[in-house]
């Protein structure tokens, strides 16, 4: 099992029981609710295709994809946004969207060992394989989670 399979399938669900629906996060916007809804939202995505690759998109995309390759590694950036721009919830109550995630994950990992040449398309991604999307969601599932305080470090 790769690390960050491990990381996703076995910590995220331990670290997820030590978030609190009130707990403040270290930087932005976001309530714990509202970054599970994220995430989960994001991990959904990434067994589909939104159509097929479009020539207009692509250097935008190389760029994406650059990223990935990089390390997948997030930085804050400051914003004008206010809480009054954050989505709607999609879940009545932080218990709800919670395992939601892990659902979501189980759904991912087995997608990919069902369809293993599957390559998942986004107009903003761009088209993306399994490894690709490993390193992405892990990543992206660090950062929010070092943000909520779950982990002590990131990258």
């Amino acid at each position: 099992m790769s690390t960050k399979k491990e990381f996703l399938t076995e910590i995220v669900p331990t670290l997820l029981q030590k978030l609190k629906v009130d707990q403040d996060p270290q930087f932005g916007l976001m309530t714990p609710q509202h970054m599970i809804e994220h995430l989960t939202s994001i991990i959904k995505s990434s067994v589909k295709r939104y159509g097929e690759p479009d020539p207009a998109l692509a250097e935008r995309q190389a760029g994406f994809k650059r990223f990935i390759h990089k390390g997948a590694v997030f930085k804050h950036r400051n914003s004008d946004k206010t809480k009054a721009d954050l989505p709607k919830l999609k879940y009545e109550a932080f218990e709800e969207a919670v395992p939601q995630l892990v659902v979501a994950i189980e759904r991912f990992y087995n997608h990919y060992e069902q369809n293993p040449d599957f390559k998942a398309y986004h107009n903003f991604m761009g088209e993306l394989d399994y490894g690709e999307l490993e390193t992405f969601h892990h990543s992206h599932v660090c950062y929010h989670f070092w943000q909520f305080g779950l982990l002590p470090e990131y990258p």
